[in-house]
């Protein structure tokens, strides 16, 4: 709902630099579908490849994630390891 103000405020390489830096920190691909469909008709041409490359960025961490769901055992060895100092 404040893509408007957003779109006005990070003109330009930051909207790039916003995209590059947002997009990404989702992780399923129903939220790369729901940002796809958002961006249909708000992509600009100076952030439409980092947009892409945003995408394919949350797909493939979606693909990460549900593989550890798959595998318990994968699911309790990362657990371990974000668990060391």
């Amino acid at each position: 709902e404040n893509w408007e103000r957003i779109s006005r405020t990070f003109s330009g390489s930051l909207a790039a630099n916003f995209v590059k830096n947002i997009v990404p920190l989702f992780t399923s691909n129903e939220k790369a579908a729901e940002i796809s469909k958002f961006f249909a008709t708000r992509t600009k041409p100076g952030f439409e490849r980092t947009l892409k490359q945003s995408l394919e960025n949350v797909r493939i961490s979606a693909r990460w994630a549900e593989g550890i769901r798959s595998e318990p055992g994968l699911a309790q060895t990362v657990r371990e390891l974000l668990a060391k100092p």
